[in-house]
């Protein structure tokens, strides 16, 4: 059995400062910490795609690598819009990343089990949107052609798609038809997942599924008329447990609420 979890939208900041003013990412991070450290049998591995920190300085790293450090799973870590990759590079020396120095993209491979991840990174420096270069394209397909008879999952920060929600395309995933194109090219894609959106969505590319993991912050509200004002809600925080069978190989995703409930009873 292959178990990852997957955690997004973290948004840690300095010791002590809140997120927009207003949550303690740091502390919501602390307990979906805990929680995951409360499943049995215990994960994989934990991936977090992107926006690890609020404001890409070397303080809120700083404090990201605090708080990991109390994870009993091992991690790793991808970059989202809110990141800055230099700073990131410097505070986690031990991630998977391109052995080059540098602002180049940060992507890479890793094997959990009979599943390989290809963490793709989808920022652009200084912007919100996001885009993949030729580069990141071509690395992609490589992988894709060299592990045709291997399970893979594709991770990105930005999602292949539009969420129908006005104030989130705005600075979603451009020129999304090559990524699509080359999705289209390979039958040996499990599943696509994402974060960005602080929501969880599904939907498909050809025959495969995409999934967006929820933050651990705050949820982006459901607004899809046209004229929506941005705004987000204190919702339940969230993370996904993707599950891999060992004898089939077929995967299932649980959405996982950081809290505690009352409970369990004696049914099902």
């Amino acid at each position: 059995m292959t178990v990852v979890v997957q955690l997004s939208d973290v948004h840690i900041r300095p010791r002590g400062m809140l997120y927009q003013n207003l949550v303690d990412s740091n502390a919501m991070l602390v307990s979906a910490v805990e929680a995951i450290n409360r499943l049995r049998p215990a994960p994989d591995a934990v991936l977090i795609t992107g926006d690890l920190t609020d404001d890409g300085s070397p303080e809120a790293y700083a404090m990201l690598k605090e708080i990991l450090g109390m994870l009993e799973s091992r991690y790793l870590l991808m970059p989202g819009n809110h990141d800055e990759r230099r700073s990131l590079r410097e505070a986690f020396h031990d991630q998977p990343w391109p052995s080059q120095s540098g602002e180049g993209p940060l992507n890479f491979a890793f094997d959990i089990g009979a599943v390989r991840f290809l963490a793709i990174d989808t920022t652009v420096p200084g912007l919100h949107h996001g885009e993949l270069d030729r580069s990141t394209l071509a690395w992609l397909g490589h992988e894709l052609n060299s592990n045709k008879d291997r399970r893979c999952v594709v991770a990105m920060h930005h999602p292949p798609f539009s969420t129908g929600i006005p104030y989130l395309d705005k600075y979603g995933l451009r020129d999304l038809t090559p990524f699509r194109d080359l999705i289209a090219r390979h039958d040996n894609i499990d599943r696509i997942i994402a974060g960005h959106v602080h929501r969880m969505m599904q939907t498909r590319i050809g025959a495969v599924p995409v999934l967006t993991c929820p933050s651990t912050t705050t949820q982006i509200a459901l607004r899809v008329h046209e004229d929506a004002r941005p705004a987000s809600y204190l919702e339940p925080a969230a993370f996904l447990l993707h599950r891999w069978a060992a004898d089939t190989g077929e995967g299932v995703t649980h959405l996982c609420y950081v809290d505690q409930f009352e409970g369990p009873f004696p049914f099902a």
